[in-house]
């Protein structure tokens, strides 16, 4: 085909932890957490009058702890991620025929994603996801890229089957 296309980005703990985030609230475990939230706080408004006092503190208190687990464990989690030694340095990453080339200092060869393994590549606030399954995704920002941004899309776009590009 054409050039290779070559970029790197640094992946920040505000990067995964958006990712991270995204990617539970679409999932049913998030869905699931924000029902109740909305289901607790509907029967604690509708039966407030002949709660109990200590229902009338329990029902808020556990319909908060619903909204809140999955961000703070999140936070958690990132926390602990991003001390891995792959994100203490830039992610380089490469376009070529055969595939997506990643690299890392703190690895000594590159891993390689041929492009028919691609699950799907999307964009969602500000990045640029290119997913290896259904949940793992390369995050690149795309402030990091802007100026190849385009180049980036066509030559993706040639290599990708239509079907798997959600790219706004």
């Amino acid at each position: 085909m054409g050039q290779n296309i070559k970029f790197s980005v640094k992946i920040t703990e505000d990067d995964l932890f958006r990712f991270n985030l995204h990617h539970s609230y679409t999932s049913s475990q998030g869905i699931l957490s924000v029902v109740l939230f909305v289901l607790l706080i509907v029967v604690w408004i509708l039966r407030f009058a002949v709660l109990s006092p200590l229902y009338r503190v329990f029902y808020p208190l556990i319909a908060v702890i619903f909204l809140l687990y999955i961000p703070l464990t999140l936070k958690a989690r990132v926390k602990v991620q991003i001390k891995q030694e792959v994100f203490s340095y830039p992610i380089t990453y490469e376009l070529k025929d055969e595939g997506l080339w990643i690299s890392s200092p703190s690895s000594e060869e590159p891993a390689v994603l041929p492009w028919e393994y691609i699950y799907k590549v999307s964009t969602w606030k500000g990045y640029l996801l290119i997913y290896s399954n259904r949940v793992n995704a390369y995050i690149i920002p795309i402030a990091d890229i802007l100026s190849d941004y385009d180049n980036i899309v066509a030559f993706m776009k040639s290599h990708i089957e239509d079907y798997k590009i959600q790219i706004k």
